[in-house]
């Protein structure tokens, strides 16, 4: 029987699905291993432009890669140090705010009371099940002890890959062919996300600085430690946002009441909005090329193969993906179609 072009089709189809699958199960497998290299891999993509500075400006090898090494130990440790303290500073104020929670509590309640929903509100608590929240709490602590620990790692991996990045470019172009496309795109692919880390960067210390003010001027706890964390959630798209909001909304919750909180909620939506929306896509958007809703779902396809620290590496592994591998590749066209914008469309190839 002579196989027909459908039926070929077919064949490839179920064969690249199966391939899929066989490569996402060996990733879920070896998350853990995986994520400490593409971080370590991350960081040394944004560490080498700094070290080739100092080569063209006469420093040794050994003595650029311990000078860019010494700079992220001290970034480190002061993040370190400074998120010990802020956490130190908001265990002290605890039972504060549990006097303070329980204060809104009693309020809430009269006020249910007034409307008649106490009830309504009474029996949907006692239907919720408290103890379900007990094993994601449990895995999310667990993910953060693990990373705590693959500090040492990650480190260990980027000193060796700053030590080698010299010699990467001259192995590949001995392995490869002289017309090959894998050099032309890797550049790209480098070059992008570096582009791409440094605007997330200098667009979240923005915002963060304007929170930080608009937080000291209504006299929020701990803006500054806020602040801090909007910069670090800035760089999980999409829902990072919501995750630097949500501590500060709930510590001026207690301070302040119910208005304030909203006010700050108010304050916090509009500044990201007009950053974001207004500002960020005339640097940002043509440098990735890829539509918002397929952000969102490489945000949750990748928290879900990695974990935790997948949300922060969505966006570098989705560029690799769609660099590397699918421009450019005819049988890929469709899938590249699918994932850019609109404004990169005509770029690929």
């Amino acid at each position: 029987m002579i196989p027909t072009a459908d039926s070929s089709r077919l064949t490839r189809l179920l064969l690249t699905g199966a391939a899929l699958i066989i490569v996402i199960a060996g990733l879920r497998a070896a998350s853990e291993l995986l994520t400490t290299f593409f971080m370590a891999a991350l960081i040394a993509m944004l560490c080498v432009p700094v070290q080739n500075r100092l080569r063209k400006r006469g420093w040794s090898q050994g003595a650029s890669v311990g000078l860019v090494a010494g700079l992220i130990i001290l970034i480190g440790a002061l993040l370190g140090l400074f998120v010990a303290v802020s956490t130190n500073q908001v265990i002290r104020k605890l039972p504060d705010y549990q006097a303070q929670f329980q204060q809104l509590e009693a309020t809430t309640w009269t006020e249910l009371d007034k409307l008649g929903l106490s009830e309504e509100v009474q029996n949907g608590l006692e239907s919720f099940n408290i103890q379900s929240l007990f094993p994601f709490a449990s895995s999310v602590l667990r993910g953060t002890f693990n990373s705590v620990g693959n500090v040492l790692l990650v480190f260990l991996m980027l000193f060796y890959m700053l030590v080698d990045a010299p010699n990467i470019p001259g192995r590949l172009r001995a392995v490869l062919p002289p017309d090959s496309q894998w050099l032309a795109k890797a550049d790209r692919f480098i070059d992008s996300v570096q582009r791409y880390m440094l605007l997330r960067t200098v667009f979240g210390v923005v915002i963060a600085a304007i929170q930080t003010v608009a937080m000291l001027l209504m006299g929020v706890d701990f803006a500054v430690a806020w602040g801090v964390l909007a910069v670090i959630t800035n760089y999980i798209p999409n829902v990072g946002f919501v995750l630097g909001l949500i501590p500060p909304v709930a510590v001026t919750l207690l301070e302040k009441g119910p208005v304030m909180a909203l006010v700050l909620v108010v304050v916090y939506s509009v500044i990201n909005n007009v950053i974001e929306n207004f500002v960020a896509p005339r640097f940002m958007g043509e440098e990735l090329g890829i539509s918002t809703l397929f952000i969102f779902l490489s945000l949750i396809f990748w928290t879900w193969v990695l974990g935790a620290s997948g949300a922060l590496l969505a966006v570098p592994l989705t560029l690799a993906v769609k660099i590397l591998l699918l421009d450019g590749d005819e049988g890929a066209r469709g899938v590249a179609a699918l994932m850019s914008d609109g404004a990169g469309e005509n770029k690929t190839g």
